[in-house]
């Protein structure tokens, strides 16, 4: 057994205290500069929440901050994406007009086709970085140029890990939002914190050479479901390939036969905020579909379950030999092991949370799995052995700190198109962070678990 890490993580419970000492301590001096504690949290409202916008073109929404030491306003990033209710034979195949809907990203390039409704409606979304907001705009600020001065709505953003005091910045950032008046004013504000080079070879993604790019990270597709590659910072690839199995050793099924299989890509959105890429097609699981959501310093990777009645089901991240010398941990590990290919005893209760450090770099995860299905069992994955006793379905020979989640109890039918079905999405959430950072694991991981909160009000600024 390769010997353990002499860190522990604590409680989340806990973290928060220490957060608001830290956060209050690291606030001094910054008056009102917004959450730029919460470098890599993105904030996401509706159209729903914006009824003053319903009748606006989406391109002509654009952000701003408030400078509280410059006493002026700066463009920030904005990013609209557009939803609607579409056939899942049509987000697939790309065409369809019968059957189950569901609520897909609008992308006229792609299956899921533009959004029937021009303007932005209740369920399209509004995207920025919780590290974008700034101080409040006094009541005789006037509007910034180029924008519908009665437009204004006013976003405070409350984080509730820090104190609140709008007065000194200290937990709360104000963004604020406006139509704009002048198309020279772009909704990108000269930015683009994330880059997508989507490259498949062929329409189902059968072969993909495409990647995702920011400040923080980099990581590859090499067909529709397969994940061959991250690196944080300018670090190493520590990623051999993001598994999905029925069962250990169980070939089968994986995400390199779901690749070679029928599917198609439902959305592919590059934006200045996030990217957007999901995509229907697994084997049998006609209709099963992953959707990334990709931002400068985070990733929501969410799965949809929709196959026939299945055994069981594996879904972990295989590291490579480029991970050697990292330490992982979780909510049921929660003293850090080494991944050095000698295997290790490790907690078997389902993780929600996952941490994997070293200086190659940081990756957090938080993991939810919301289910109908009575009498799920759910436990974790975790195997680092240079020679591993199953096979290797897929990628390298060996399996260092290989780690996830696996449901080993039977799943009945979740594909709507055969009858009664139940339903399971799995939803995880990963932060990345570069080698030259000094981890704070205990932060991180209460920040995806403690989200933000947004509270939205008119600004009518003076005349």
């Amino acid at each position: 057994m390769s010997g353990q890490a002499s860190i522990r993580r604590g409680a989340v419970a806990s973290v928060a205290i220490v957060l608001a000492a830290a956060s209050l301590a690291g606030c001094n001096g910054r008056g009102g500069s917004g959450l730029w504690y919460r470098a890599s949290t993105p904030v996401v409202l509706t159209g729903s929440q914006v009824p003053t916008f319903a009748t606006k073109n989406p391109g002509s929404i654009v952000a701003f901050r408030w400078n509280s030491e410059q006493r002026g306003w700066e463009q920030v990033p904005v990013q609209v994406d557009e939803r609607h209710t579409e056939f899942l034979t049509k987000l697939r195949n790309g065409s369809g007009t019968t059957g189950p809907t569901t609520l897909a990203y609008s992308d006229p390039a792609a299956n899921a086709g533009p959004d029937p409704t021009t303007t932005l409606d209740a369920d399209d979304e509004i995207a920025f970085m919780a590290k974008d907001t700034g101080g409040e705009a006094p009541r005789k600020a006037a509007a910034p140029a180029g924008v519908v001065a009665t437009s204004g709505i006013r976003v405070a953003v409350t984080d509730p890990l820090a104190p609140t005091d709008a007065t000194r910045g200290w937990g709360v950032g104000f963004l604020y939002l406006f139509e704009r008046s002048t198309p020279t004013l772009v909704p990108a504000a000269g930015r683009d914190y994330v880059a997508y080079t989507f490259a498949p070879a062929d329409p189902t993604g059968h072969v993909e050479n495409s990647t995702v790019s920011t400040a923080r990270y980099t990581t590859h597709f090499s067909a529709r479901w397969t994940r061959d590659g991250l690196s944080l910072g300018s670090g190493p690839d520590i990623i051999d390939r993001h598994r999905n199995l029925f069962a250990v050793g169980n070939c089968s099924r994986s995400e390199d036969t779901m690749s070679a299989g029928p599917g198609g890509y439902a959305t592919n959105i590059n934006g200045p905020v996030r990217v957007i890429r999901s995509y229907l097609g697994a084997n049998s699981g006609t209709y099963t579909q992953r959707e990334h959501l990709f931002y400068q310093g985070a990733e929501r990777v969410q799965t949809t379950l929709r196959v026939h009645a299945i055994p069981s089901i594996l879904e972990f991240y295989d590291y490579s030999v480029a991970a050697i010398g990292m330490q992982y941990a979780s909510s049921s590990t929660p003293t850090a092991v080494t991944i050095d290919g000698v295997p290790d005893a490790t907690g078997s209760g389902a993780p929600t949370w996952e941490a994997v450090t070293g200086a190659q770099g940081t990756m957090v995860s938080a993991s939810t799995i919301d289910s109908d299905i009575v009498g799920l069992t759910i436990g974790a994955y975790y195997l680092d052995d240079s020679t591993p006793p199953a096979t290797q379905c897929t990628g390298d020979a060996f399996e260092y700190g290989a780690s996830g989640t696996a449901i080993t109890s039977p799943l009945p039918n979740t594909d709507p198109t055969l009858g009664a079905f139940n339903n399971l999405v799995a939803t995880r959430w990963n932060l990345y962070a570069p080698g030259t950072e000094t981890p704070d694991i205990d932060r991180q991981v209460a920040n995806l678990v403690a989200p933000v909160t947004v509270v939205l009000t008119a600004f009518a600024p003076s005349s």
